[in-house]
């Protein structure tokens, strides 16, 4: 699925029939105790949305979390980057790198600002800024910058959850979850 590909597109290529598809928003509705006049409505908008815009920022962590979602079986990290979501940034995946990736970052942001899912592992340093940064910005700073223009912002593992191993005493860095700066 192309980055301007619509749903009911994608879902045409891969062989699901128009009937299918309809079925399958007659079973939403169903779901969702809604009457079935509105099953044309849930067609039109599936048919027409387009793929989530994520933003994945990795601050102080041990990249687990991506690595479990490079070795993922079902979906593949393919699967989900081509088929479902359009992955605008993340520093170990994406090909662009030093400021062609903070300009896609900043891109991604500017053009789907109030839409774009912000995904992030690793716990924040608070005591100094320069224990962890990207592209010279504070993690503190990136964090709070991007989550201003996110539709949803999601905390993957313990160290964004919960700080953490970071987290645990003494802290030396300070370290917080997403959650104690961002509400």
């Amino acid at each position: 699925m192309s980055k301007d590909e619509t749903l009911g597109e994608a879902l045409r290529r891969q062989g699901v029939t128009r009937r299918g598809f309809l079925k399958f928003c007659a079973a939403t509705a169903s779901m969702m105790a809604l009457p079935p006049s509105m099953v044309p409505a849930i067609a039109a908008a599936l048919e027409t949305a387009r793929r989530p815009s994520v933003i994945w920022l990795s601050f102080q962590e041990c990249t687990g979390c991506t690595e479990s979602l490079t070795r993922s079986h079902s979906p593949t990290v393919e699967g989900l980057i081509f088929d479902s979501i359009s992955l605008d940034y993340h520093h170990t995946l994406q090909a662009a790198s030093g400021s062609a990736a903070e300009e896609a970052r900043e891109q991604a942001m500017e053009e789907n600002h109030g839409k774009y899912i912000l995904v992030v592992d690793g716990s924040i340093p608070t005591d100094n800024p320069g224990y962890s940064t990207i592209a010279g910005i504070s993690n503190r700073d990136m964090l709070m910058d991007t989550a201003k223009g996110a539709a949803a912002i999601v905390s993957v593992g313990t160290c964004a959850a919960f700080g953490g191993i970071p987290a645990a005493k003494p802290n030396p860095t300070g370290a917080v979850s997403v959650s104690d700066l961002v509400h």
